[in-house]
Parts: structure tokens; sequence; C-alpha cells
């Protein structure tokens, strides 16, 4: 759960920064607010984009566990 909280710190103290907040904004707009999938693509590019999202939303969690301090013990914290 350390290596967890220190992820967490890291990805906060990089993502607070104007900077930061700036790259953090682009990723979600480029990312987790466009399609996964467009009619006519095949199955595997749905899959290829959640896997992109899920970064993403990595992140997103990391901060706000890192701001509640939700953690606990035994459970997936993602």
């Amino acid at each position: 759960m350390d290596r967890e909280k220190d992820f967490d710190a890291m990805v906060a103290k990089t993502f607070k920064t104007p900077t930061g907040k700036r790259v953090l904004e682009y990723l979600t707009e480029r990312y987790i607010k466009s399609p996964v999938c467009m009619p006519g693509r095949e199955e595997g590019q749905g899959y290829y984009r959640e896997g992109q999202n899920s970064v993403i939303r990595m992140f997103h969690n990391a901060i706000l566990r890192q701001e509640r301090g939700d953690y606990r013990v035994g459970e997936d914290n993602e």
C-alpha cells in the first residue's frame, strides 16, 4: 500500500501544477471524451481505446485517493 500511496502522491503533485492540469485536461478530452469505437471498426479497436482510457482514469483515481486519503486494506483501489 505504501507503494500505491507514493505513486498517488507523485501523480497528484505532477497534475496539480498549472501545466500538469492542462496536460490532464488534454488527455481527458482526447481520450476519455472521445468515442471508444466507431461503427464499422474492428472489435479490437474498442479494446485498444479502453486500454488508453484506463490509463487516464488511473491518473484521475490516484489524485482522488491522494486528496481523500481513501485507502482500504485488501481492496483494489484503482
